[in-house]
């Protein structure tokens, strides 16, 4: 799924959790100034729990959110985070500016250094039946001895119409698909 960090998802859990109760808390024990810093400090709070709480994990509540969405709502709050105080005119505030652009900074790294898990067998199985390449070659973060059918291994049961090129085959045989015209080589497909 993602590339494995030092930290656990269940310290990003404990993290988001303490740090929604902390945006929550911070304008009334700091004494916010602005009234927008304060709103937007709130809500912020708020989803962080909402989203902690939600997520398909240990600390979850419900389990709605699945760990890649998740992922995707990190980077989105971090980004929400740095220009917040931009965005709602409170960024003349010193103590709200600063909190807002490091929180979103922090949250940056711990997304980036979160150990969300390993990608199930079912995911990779799907990611290495794709047509896209690209897609195709995520699917190589699975285990050793882990195969799937997207692997080559040319069995009649992947793809009737795919013909595998092995190393020793010679140009005519492979290029030439079964019952096909000995002359034309664009309908064989090589893998």
């Amino acid at each position: 799924m993602f590339r494995e960090g030092p930290f656990p998802a269940f310290l990003h859990g404990i993290v988001e959790y303490v740090g929604g109760a902390l945006f929550i808390a911070l304008p009334l024990l700091l004494g916010y100034d602005d009234g927008a810093a304060t709103a937007v400090s709130i809500v912020i709070g708020v989803v962080l729990i909402g989203v902690a709480a939600s997520t398909d994990w240990g600390l979850s509540l419900n389990n709605q959110i699945p760990k890649p969405a998740h992922f995707a709502v990190d980077w989105i709050l971090a980004g929400v985070l740095i220009a917040s105080p931009f965005l709602f005119g409170f960024s003349d505030e010193s103590t709200p500016t600063a909190i807002f652009i490091a929180a979103g900074v922090l949250h940056i790294l711990l997304t980036i250094g979160t150990r969300f898990g390993a990608k199930t067998d079912t995911e990779r199985r799907a990611r290495a039946k794709s047509s896209s390449s690209k897609v195709r070659a995520t699917a190589d973060d699975r285990p050793s001895g882990a195969s799937t059918s997207g692997s080559g291994s040319g069995s009649a049961s992947d793809d009737p119409d795919r013909r595998v090129v092995r190393p020793g085959d010679s140009d005519d045989a492979a290029a030439q698909p079964s019952g096909g015209s000995t002359g034309d080589r664009s309908t064989a497909r090589r893998t």
